[in-house]
């Protein structure tokens, strides 16, 4: 068997192979969606009469393209060879040699789609290259978990849960903690009051799911259609009422299992600091505001994706998804992902493919995201009484989904790229926070403890923050 120095070697190999086929793809959609396609008509070289300041754009860019293809072949041959070195399992060697058989051809479609070729070629290309690098992280996956049985065969890998009454709606993302303690004088009373309804709303879900929105609108900005500061006022404004009545739906209804889970012990409902019905009542006044303002100053469909959008979150996912099934969180991204089809839609009134194709990317990362809140506090979530994936299947299981919907995610994001003809911004940005999610997720293997997996929850919003930043900067800014 290997030992374990040399299969940190081999894995630490294998993860750079993989990041290094990421940013190939990541480059090469760039590329294909920009006027560095049309840059260089040769293949190995580039000739062209373009000026030092062209060089800067297309040109650039097609040059960064080769030079990761080469920097990536050379990876590939070096842990295609390193798995003949090292006894690392059938399933590895194997993964590994596909890719190694299919870079060659990669390569060959690249210069082919260089000289001339078919413009079908491109799909080819693209597709090919998420194959090699789907392969390289499976068989990364399967390294680090190798390397996790052996290690618990010595010694219990898992610290135990951090307390989190202090910190459970920074985690939870729900707003402001609640205290019980009671407060003499009126304006204390009020304060109070009014901090508790807040906290209902979980304004801190409101950022990012608005920044969503707003990308999406940016998205259909390249259908020519003009964006209009009412159009973003009202969508915001509808949004957030309806985020808060979806967050307020969700406190009424799971509020006996909040009592008995550390992460949301202090919520209102916990404490009584705001009646269950009048809770109930502030939840569809909240609603019918979102409606109205959506169907006033946008258009009927965006008010009817966003009705649909709280009863996904209030309903399916709350009531049914949640405490029945294991795969809840999996099948409750749609709810996540509806802004980005609402930003759409109030700007254009129907639903675009660039929409649908940013929604996916929403709905990949959802799980890749909260299951490494979910193990950090699986135990929490079995006091509760909900089925969380780490709960049911074990840590280990759910820390390889984190890593495939993570590569999931990461080629969703390359298509979007690729269907909306974004650029270099995007490109440079889903490069760069794309290496720090996985490596991320890399360490909840080295050190598989919750603070380890806590990290990794709070890399994948800033990563998901950044990539919604690219395309507002990309559609609005750099396009504009």
């Amino acid at each position: 068997m290997i030992d374990e120095r040399e299969r940190r070697r081999f894995a630490d190999l294998l993860a750079t192979t993989t990041i290094a086929a990421y940013v190939l793809v990541a480059l090469g959609t760039a590329v294909s969606t920009t006027d560095g396609a049309a840059t260089c008509a040769t293949w190995p070289s580039c000739a062209t009469d373009e000026t030092v300041a062209s060089l800067a754009g297309g040109t650039l860019l097609f040059w960064g393209h080769r030079a990761a293809a080469l920097v990536t072949g050379l990876l590939v041959i070096a842990s295609g060879l390193a798995v003949r070195r090292a006894d690392v399992g059938r399933r590895v060697a194997g993964l590994v040699g596909l890719a190694l058989l299919l870079f060659p051809v990669q390569v060959v479609l690249g210069a082919a789609i260089v000289v001339g070729g078919p413009a079908a070629l491109d799909g080819v290309h693209l597709v090919l290259a998420m194959v090699i690098f789907a392969c390289l992280l499976a068989a990364l996956v399967r390294t680090l978990e190798d390397g996790t049985r052996a290690r618990s065969m010595q010694e219990d890998p898992f610290e135990p849960t951090p307390p989190v009454s202090d910190a459970a709606d920074v985690v939870d993302g729900d707003g402001t903690g609640v205290s019980a303690e009671r407060s003499d004088g009126r304006i204390a009373r009020l304060e109070r009051t009014a901090r508790a309804y807040l906290t209902l709303t979980k304004p801190r879900l409101m950022w990012l799911l608005c920044l969503v929105a707003v990308a999406g609108m940016g998205l259909a900005t390249l259908t020519g259609a003009t964006l209009e500061p009412t159009t973003v006022a009202a969508t915001l404004a509808g949004g957030v009422l309806a985020i808060g009545a979806s967050g307020t739906f969700n406190h009424v209804y799971e509020r006996d299992r909040d009592r008995r889970m550390n992460r949301t012990a202090d919520r209102p409902l916990v404490h009584d600091l705001v009646p269950a019905r009048n809770a109930l009542a502030f939840g569809v006044a909240l609603t019918v505001a979102s409606m109205a303002v959506l169907v006033v100053w946008t258009n009927v469909l965006a008010a009817a994706l966003t009705l649909a959008a709280i009863v996904y979150y209030a309903a399916l996912y709350t009531v049914v998804l949640k405490p029945n099934t294991a795969w809840n969180t999996v099948l409750g991204g749609g709810a996540g992902a509806l802004p980005a089809v609402i930003g759409w839609a109030a700007v254009t009134g129907d639903v675009g493919v660039p929409a649908i194709a940013l929604a996916a990317v929403i709905f990949l990362w959802t799980p890749a995201h909260f299951y490494s809140l979910a193990i950090a506090y699986r135990e929490d979530y079995a006091r509760g009484g909900f089925p969380m994936f780490p709960v049911v299947e074990g840590v280990l299981a759910a820390r390889r989904h984190v890593a495939f919907y993570l590569g999931a995610t990461l080629l969703a994001v390359s298509v979007l790229g690729w269907l909306a003809g974004l650029g270099l911004v995007y490109a440079t940005t889903s490069i760069a926070l794309g290496a720090v999610f996985l490596r991320s997720v890399i360490r909840q293997y080295r050190r598989p403890t919750d603070e380890v997996a806590l990290r990794s929850f709070y890399v994948s919003n800033y990563y998901l923050g950044a990539i919604l930043v690219a395309i507002v900067l990309e559609t609005l800014v750099v396009a504009g």
